[in-house]
């Protein structure tokens, strides 16, 4: 997961851009007043993300940020279940 600062007014650009590249990211508000949203997308889309992210830092100003006090999602934690 990565964190990010976007205007406000671009939160919904960023979203439906996403949404373009079906099944690539998903994109969570944070703050939405300040601008904080979250990606969070599998290990093997890292590339992809890194080009979608590069355009759009020029294109809309996203900037990558640390968040503080933020640990990692375990994406491929396994759970057992009692029956």
């Amino acid at each position: 997961m990565r964190f990010f600062r976007v205007h406000r007014r671009s939160i919904a650009y960023l979203r439906f851009t996403l949404e373009a590249y079906d099944g690539l990211a998903t994109l969570t508000t944070l703050d939405s007043r300040q601008g904080i949203v979250a990606l969070s997308f599998p290990d093997c889309f890292a590339g992809d993300i890194d080009g979608l992210v590069a355009a759009l830092a020029e294109e809309i100003g996203l900037a990558e940020i640390e968040l503080p006090g933020a640990t990692p999602f375990p994406m491929n934690q396994e759970t057992t279940h009692d029956a």
